[in-house]
Formats: C-alpha cells, structure tokens, sequence
C-alpha cells in the first residue's frame, strides 16, 4: 500500500516538473502595446562580413516579428565607419546582396556616410544600389531621432 501511495506521489511530482520546466514562449507583446508603428534607426559599424550577414538576418527576424505583431515597421539601417568598405558590390557576398534586396523590398532604407567613405578610402560609386549615400550620418541619426525614431547601436 505505502509503494503504491510512493509510486502515485513520483508521478504526481514528475508531472508536475515537466509542466514547471516546459519552454517558456518569448513575448515582447508588453513592448508594442497600443502601438500601430514603430520607428528604429540602427547605427552599424561592424566591418566583417560574416558580422555584417548576422546583423542583416537580425534586422528581417525583427521586423518580421514587428508584422507579425500588427506593426508598421519604419526602419532604417545608416552604416558608418569602416563597415562602408563592405557595401561595394565587389566586397559583398551572394547572401549578403541577397538580404539587402530582400530588406530593401519590406521597406528598409539603407544609408552609407559619405565622410567614412572617404576617410577609409571606400568608393561611393561602387556601392550596391540599395544603399544610399548620405553626406554624413551623424545628421541622418540627430533628424531621426528628432523625428521618433529610436536608435540602437550595432558594433
């Protein structure tokens, strides 16, 4: 009798720990709350490729996870430093052009600052066509800015 009460209470505790320890599901619904839009400038200034691609797939996971919460995404990606020198179409990849193309067409507008072009001797006329120059970033992150959009920086 008291093995058969023991054998009852372990799987009433096994039960139970399975539901305690089941995978929680991420939900940043909190931060989106009676919002209809929302409005991001990322400042990037990773100058590896492979780092560059990571980011790339990041932006689409997270707009895409903006849409799928019912959020117009405003976004924005202005790249400085000497990152510019991968935004040639000679230094990109075929996934790399293939994730800004894919970006570029959900809305996402690319900028490349045209002081870092010059101080790390990148060529303007070489960048791919989704990305468009700027005079200098700086001025894109403080209009922006004055305008809602959030900023998050990207190294």
């Amino acid at each position: 009798m008291h093995l058969r009460a023991l054998l009852i209470m372990i799987m009433i505790l096994l039960t139970c720990s399975l539901d305690v320890h089941a995978a929680k599901k991420a939900d940043d619904h909190e931060a989106f709350a009676g919002l209809k839009t929302a409005k991001v400038i990322f400042d990037v200034r990773v100058a590896e490729l492979d780092k560059l691609v990571f980011n790339l797939k990041l932006f689409n996971e997270t707009l895409e996870g903006m849409v799928a919460q019912g959020i117009k995404p405003e976004m924005i990606v202005a790249f400085r430093g000497p990152g510019v020198k991968l935004l040639t179409v000679t230094a990109l990849d075929e996934e790399a052009v293939a994730l800004f193309q894919a970006l570029r067409k959900k809305g996402v507008r690319f900028e490349a600052c045209a002081v870092a072009m010059r101080v790390f001797k990148a060529d303007p006329n070489g960048l791919i066509p989704e990305v468009t120059l700027v005079a200098n970033v700086f001025n894109s992150f403080i209009g922006y800015q004055n305008k809602g959009y959030a900023m998050i920086a990207i190294n």
